[in-house]
């Protein structure tokens, strides 16, 4: 009995810790340079680069801002396995992009649920 007990709580473990190494490199899916193509704003379409990073286990991100030709960190970034949300203002708005897995090397998503968004790694 004490074998199979140990042979259990061995398998739970094992699997726990599985588990939990595959959450993080889903988190990591977006890290690295993208280039975020804008679709049907007033301007047109708008290509912004991207860069989001991991820093001691927290998201930090930076989106070129093509008015002022600066980049800048954004307000506000979650990732949560393939989906991301990042919230940044420009133009004077409070804006909010989400972004979500499509394959390796590309994201879908929305820009304050009204503008198609793609984004494409930057190799």
């Amino acid at each position: 009995m004490k074998i199979f007990k140990f042979i259990l709580t061995l398998a739970i473990c094992t699997f726990s810790f599985s588990g939990l190494m595959a959450q993080t490199a889903a988190d990591d899916y977006f890290v690295g340079k993208w280039d975020v193509l804008i679709k049907g704003t007033p301007n047109g379409d708008v290509t912004v680069p991207l860069t989001i990073e991991k820093v001691e286990g927290k998201f930090k991100a930076k989106l070129f801002n093509p008015e002022t030709k600066e980049e800048n960190e954004v307000s506000s970034i979650e990732i949560a396995g393939t989906e991301a949300t990042v919230g940044f203002s420009m133009a004077g708005y409070d804006l909010t992009m989400t972004l979500s897995k499509k394959d390796d090397d590309h994201a879908t998503g929305k820009l304050v649920d009204m503008f198609d968004v793609e984004a494409t790694r930057k190799k």
